[in-house]
This record gives C-alpha cells, structure tokens and sequence, in this order.
C-alpha cells in the first residue's frame, strides 16, 4: 500500500548520562578541610560569624513580633467575619428572605 509519499522519521535517541552527585559526601569533606585547617591555625571562612546575628536579640524580637501580629490577625479576621455576616443580613433583608 504505498499511500504514503513521505519518509516518516525516526525518533531521536539522545546519549545522556546524568553524573551522581552526593550532598553529604561534599558536606563531609567540607566539614574535613575546615578541621584540617582549623588544626594548622588558619582561617576558617565564617568561623567567627556563623549564627552571630540569630543569637544577638533576634530572638526576643521575633516572639514579641510574631505574638503580636497573631493577636491583630486574629482581630481582623473576626472584624472581618461579622462585617461579612452583617452585610448577609442586609442582602437578606433586602431580598425579603428574612424576616425580623
């Protein structure tokens, strides 16, 4: 049946080997070479300053914060709901599918 006047092509194979890449194996050599270098007495990039500005009040100000904005959140949301409950009495008034 030589219905067809074009060759169809082929499907395209591609060659692709994804590498393998470890996360702890390069954390540990990480964490090896700035031992290494910490017993030699050389500089350690971030030593110092690693987690310095969590521990330095951070921590007061994000509960008084975070307890604070909880507390206006929660105001609003039930300012909110009535608001939304007043405005379907009215609708509902109005409509004259309440009666009161």
């Amino acid at each position: 049946m030589g219905l067809f006047f074009f060759k169809t092509p082929k499907h395209r194979v591609f060659n692709y080997q994804p590498l393998y890449y470890d996360e702890r194996k390069e954390e540990l050599e990480k964490k090896i070479e700035n031992a290494r270098r910490r017993e030699k007495g050389e500089y350690v990039p971030g030593e110092s300053i690693r987690g310095a500005f969590g521990r330095s009040g951070r921590g007061r100000y994000d509960s008084r914060r975070s307890s604070s904005y909880g507390q206006g959140r929660r105001i609003v949301t039930l300012l909110s709901l009535v608001a939304f409950m007043i405005a379907l009495v009215f609708v509902a008034k109005y409509l004259g599918l309440l009666i009161i």
